[in-house]
């Protein structure tokens, strides 16, 4: 699978763009099919229309409609698609790193502990006011406006600094992972184990090839990827029996494709089925 860059992939969405700074109104038929894309510049994005599901390297989840996202730089794992006879429509600002950086710069901000780890994104909820601000940018974008570099970082500024007032602890911490070195790969597999992300997908939001992903996960883990995976699914398995769950309702948490293979390999690694391994647990 070919990883889509951006903003570069969305040139051809009707934008209006000034020096490193674009505002696009981005309309697609979409699908549900995941799709990796690689953000070369931070990103805030507001769904106006369907759903959008984003992978990053510790955390996941959907954006729906009166919702908006802050996406840093690198590798996302992504879909995107309509929940109506409607295109899928989003409002997305891209810009470079350093204009977070130079707007952080000049707050008066006094550290918090809040932030216990730097966070893979920031969702909000769009006020009135954010929805009367993408409203107006739409509107330029419509009657095919310019706006002047400084004219896009003052509207850029002004976005921030609502992030700001909200999520100022939050907006720091990631602006001073830029300059730090890569999450860590443990963190990005055990917060994914239960995402039935393939191991393709896992190695490209580690922000490495196939191979160095597999080495790097043996030397880590002293197994294969696979094998790791499968077997604490099935340990996590064991607990939602023994909780009163049933296997039918398991198979497809799990990433089993039906019901048999499930069964099989619970069977290869405790003995039993899963109906009789609550028969024993019972007991």
């Amino acid at each position: 699978m070919i990883a889509i860059p951006v903003p570069e992939a969305v040139k051809q969405q009707a934008q209006l763009s000034a020096g490193e700074i674009s505002f696009v109104n981005y309309l697609e038929r979409g699908g549900f099919d995941k799709n990796r894309v690689v953000f070369n510049q931070f990103a805030i994005s507001f769904v106006l229309n369907g759903q959008k599901a984003i992978y990053r390297h510790e955390e996941n989840t959907i954006i729906k409609p009166g919702y908006g996202i802050l996406i840093p730089e690198g590798n996302s794992i992504m879909a995107e698609h309509s929940l109506n006879k409607n295109k899928y429509n989003s409002f997305i600002i891209f810009f470079p790193a350093r204009f977070l950086l130079n707007f952080l710069a000049d707050q008066q901000h006094q550290a918090s502990s809040k932030v216990k780890r730097t966070p893979d994104y920031i969702l909000f909820e769009r006020t009135s006011y954010l929805s009367t601000y993408i409203a107006q940018m739409q509107t330029l974008i419509e009657q095919q406006q310019t706006l002047s570099p400084a004219m896009a970082a003052h509207k850029l500024n002004e976005l921030l600094l609502n992030l700001y007032e909200l999520y100022p602890d939050e907006l720091f911490a990631i602006a001073g992972a830029q300059s730090k070195a890569e999450k860590s790969l443990k963190n990005l597999i055990e917060h994914n184990l239960f995402n039935n992300l393939t191991l393709d997908e896992l190695a490209f939001l580690a922000n490495r090839s196939l191979s160095s992903f597999k080495r790097d996960f043996q030397k880590l883990y002293g197994v294969s990827p696979q094998k790791y995976i499968r077997e604490r699914k099935l340990e996590t398995a064991c607990a939602d029996l023994a909780a009163g769950k049933k296997a039918t309702e398991l198979y497809l948490v799990y990433g089993y494709e039906n019901l048999s293979n499930f069964n099989t390999a619970f069977k290869k690694k405790y003995g039993t089925t899963p109906a009789g391994w609550q028969l024993k647990a019972a007991v």
